[in-house]
Formats: structure tokens, C-alpha cells, sequence
């Protein structure tokens, strides 16, 4: 499984940390379609009406999932989502992913019927599998949508290592309680965190000493950063029965030496 470092960091660092990184990255490939060079990653997550994956986010669970469904960029006729359960194991990662249209997520949730919705035959191996697991979750739990969480993201490969990615996710925004039409609506979105971004390190074993050298250089603190439980906790529409008595931005961050 794959280890996940987060980082929270100052806008300020933002462009001293990507001139830092540069050398030994290049970009990912969904990037460099784009004039931009990021994309817009947009999800809808999904709880129970007793917030219990917050719950056990909040209490530090090792072992604990999220379902949501994710999309990317504007919609167009032919889009494409995906059905995600993503597991954490202590500090590894596991996902389950589904394609689907979008023109069709309703019909499926509605439905289940995942041989007529899910795409089986575009390189997503145990597709099927995956759906049959997020739907039997959405129903035996009740699942309802909670947050929608949008940000643009700056993702990168090592060049040397194509197993290490680091991405920069910027511009956090959200909206509580959506509905699934609304997973490509920009109007309603609030700002969730304006003054700083979030660096993330994913890789399989360690990372190289050279990327250590630049956490350390920004003097970075790993966090145990989720865009859901801080979205969640910014949103006026969150039950505040449900919101941790400290919050989760807290940890220390710097500039460069």
C-alpha cells in the first residue's frame, strides 16, 4: 500500500517550494493538458447521518474509510466520474475506484445495476468490484451526501522515482449538503482556506533524502490533514455538535531558512 504525507503550508512558501521541487520533478501528465498547467479536482463526500467517518477521522481511528465521488476540471457531455472508497491503514493508503458518466451516476445510485452504468473495459481493474462495494456501503449506512470539496491541484512525478507524486492542492472551497448535480457547481462555493495550501507526498516505501532536505528547508510539519474534516468544520451549515473542540489547523509551518 501507498504511504500519504500531508503538509499544510503558507501561500507564501508556494512558489520558493515549487522552484525548490523543480529540478527533480515533472509534471503529471493531466497537468500538461492544460494551459494552466493544474487541474480542478472536485468530490462529493459521503457520511451518515451520525457523521461517523468524521467521528473516527476526528478520533484518530487507524484504520478508517471515506466514500466519495469524485470529478475533475468543467463537465462535458462525455464525463466521466468515479465511485471512491479510499481506506487508511495507519499511514498507508488503499483505494477502490469506479468510473461511471456523469450522465448516468443517478441512474446507478438509483439503480445498482453496475453492468449496465460502471465501465468495465477502460484499464480500471476490479471496476465492478469497487462499485458493488460503494453502493452496498451507500445503502447498509445509509449514506448521504455531505460536503462538496473543490481545489486546484499542481501534481508532479519524480523523475527519477515515478512511484513518488507530490501535489500542491490550492484554493480549498466547499459547499455543505450538496446534491449530486451539484458536483460541477463553482457559484455556491465558499472559500475554506485562504491564506494556505496543502502540500501532499505519496510514495511506496521512503522518500529520497533530497525532498527530506526541503520539508526541513521549510522547516513543514506533517499533519494529519483531511479536506473533508476541514471543510466540514468551516461550513455555517455543519451540525456543530459534530465539529472537534480543537481544530484541525493547527500544526506549524515556515518560511524558508
Amino acid at each position: 500500500m501507498r504511504s500519504e504525507y500531508k503538509f499544510l503550508v503558507s501561500n507564501d512558501c508556494l512558489d520558493g517550494l515549487r522552484a525548490d521541487l523543480q529540478p527533480y520533478l515533472n509534471a503529471d501528465e493531466h497537468a500538461l493538458a492544460r494551459e494552466v498547467r493544474e487541474y480542478t479536482v472536485r468530490s462529493i463526500y459521503f457520511d451518515t447521518l451520525n457523521f461517523d467517518f468524521y467521528r473516527e477521522k476526528i478520533e484518530g481511528l487507524r484504520v478508517r474509510k471515506k466514500l466519495r465521488i469524485r470529478g475533475y476540471n468543467q463537465p462535458d457531455g462525455d464525463s466521466t466520474v468515479f465511485l471512491e472508497i479510499k481506506r487508511k491503514y495507519e499511514n498507508f493508503i488503499a483505494k477502490d475506484r469506479a468510473p461511471v458518466r456523469y450522465s448516468n451516476l443517478d441512474r446507478l445510485i438509483q439503480s445498482a445495476d453496475v453492468d449496465a452504468y460502471v465501465q468495465h473495459d477502460n484499464g480500471y481493474a476490479d471496476s465492478l468490484v469497487g462499485a458493488n462495494k460503494f453502493l452496498f456501503h451507500l445503502r447498509n449506512k445509509s449514506l448521504r451526501p455531505t460536503v462538496l470539496v473543490t481545489y486546484d491541484r499542481e501534481a508532479f512525478l519524480c523523475k527519477f522515482n515515478r512511484n513518488l507524486r507530490i501535489t500542491f492542492d490550492k484554493n480549498l472551497r466547499s459547499i455543505a449538503f450538496p446534491s449530486l448535480t451539484n458536483l460541477y457547481n463553482d457559484g455556491d462555493l465558499r472559500p475554506t482556506m485562504r491564506q494556505h495550501f496543502i502540500l501532499e507526498l505519496k510514495f511506496y516505501g521512503g522518500y529520497p533524502n533530497w525532498l527530506r532536505h526541503v520539508v526541513e528547508r521549510y522547516s513543514l510539519t506533517r499533519s494529519a490533514l483531511s479536506k473533508y474534516t476541514i471543510c466540514l468544520d468551516a461550513s455555517s451549515l455543519g451540525r456543530p455538535q459534530i465539529r472537534s473542540r480543537h481544530s484541525i489547523l493547527q500544526p506549524t509551518f515556515g518560511h524558508p531558512n
